[in-house]
């Protein structure tokens, strides 16, 4: 038997078919990654304009009246923390705000009207006295340093001098000797006896002890707390908070807890009573216990509770007692 031909290795037709199909695989991949490019393209052209569009690069002085607000009291704040007015000066000069300095001393104004966070009103205040503007609402707020007394040395008193007795010579006059003539002596005769005047003792006299002044480090102590029984403005706790030599201190912070929760408030923005001065509202027969969080206290912290009947009875119906608490340095209860 004849065996059949053989084949050749590389046949023309074989060939043809697998040059077609990679020629048609590169085509497809490469459409297929124009597909999604197009695809891609077409969707986050949209997004990223219209729907998300990333904000293009800005200067403080195109923020809004509200954020510009907000720019100068964290310039504030950062003042008060590194007391560089160099740089505060050029931070507000990126506002490109016309009179910068008043619009500083308005903003610091409606804030103590407002009764904003005393610590942003301080900032505020600092800011203002760097730039050389004061306004009469800062003065409560702003730090005045309480002078230290003085001792005046008392000097000694000076000796007076003795006088100088000059001796004054006496020039003896001749007198003449006359004889001696007999005197009788006279018997003499007994007179009651004397009675003796008791000697006064003088009683010594105290020397007053002075009293001494605390130091500007002493702590803070009760002065005094009393129910008020008047029909005006019922049912207020009102409190003074006063240095050593007794001048009222705005600016303290007061914490007030009772039963129900806790709130704080602050000395200062009732400075036509006084400086120190601040007041609470407050209910008949709740405790309420108030302390000084930003001071140094000493002593127990006190607490009140008012008993309409037992205070004050004699009020007007409707009308509660107030309480009246005042904190000084250097009062120790």
């Amino acid at each position: 038997m004849s065996s059949p031909p053989a084949t050749p290795p590389h046949s023309p037709q074989r060939t043809s078919r697998t040059s077609t199909k990679k020629s048609s695989d590169k085509w497809w991949w490469i459409g297929g990654f124009l597909f999604g490019f197009a695809v891609g393209l077409a969707l986050s052209l949209p997004y990223g304009w219209i729907l998300d569009p990333r904000p293009l690069p800005f200067k403080p002085a195109d923020l809004a009246e509200r954020d510009k607000e907000q720019y100068l009291r964290l310039i504030a704040a950062a003042y008060a923390h590194d007391k560089d007015e160099a740089r505060a000066r050029s931070r507000l000069v990126a506002l490109a705000k016309p009179n910068i300095e008043q619009v500083v001393v308005q903003l610091t104004e409606r804030y103590i009207e407002e009764e904003r966070d005393v610590r942003d009103i301080l900032a505020l205040i600092a800011l203002s006295e760097a730039l050389g503007q004061s306004s009469s609402a800062m003065v409560p707020f702003m730090a005045t340093p309480t002078p230290r007394p003085t001792s005046t040395p008392t000097q000694a008193p000076t000796p007076t001098p003795r006088p100088t007795q000059t001796p004054t010579l006496v020039t003896p006059i001749p007198t003449a000797t006359s004889t001696p003539t007999k005197t009788p002596t006279r018997t003499p005769t007994l007179s009651p006896t004397a009675t003796r005047t008791p000697t006064a003792t003088r009683t010594p006299t105290a020397t007053p002890t002075k009293t001494a002044t605390p130091g500007p480090d002493a702590p803070f102590g009760v002065a005094q707390s009393v129910p008020l029984c008047d029909n005006s403005n019922g049912g207020l706790l009102r409190i003074y908070v006063r240095d050593r030599l007794g001048v009222g201190v705005p600016g303290a912070a007061v914490r007030i807890s009772w039963p129900g929760g806790e709130d704080r408030f602050y000395t200062g923005f009732k400075p036509q009573i006084d400086p120190g001065y601040a007041d609470f509202e407050i209910r008949p027969n709740e405790l309420y216990r108030i302390e000084l969080i930003s001071l140094e206290i000493a002593g127990p912290v006190p607490e009140i509770n008012i008993d309409p009947d037992t205070l004050c009875p004699d009020l007007s119906v409707g009308v509660d007692p107030s309480w009246q608490l005042v904190f000084q340095q250097g009062v120790s209860r």
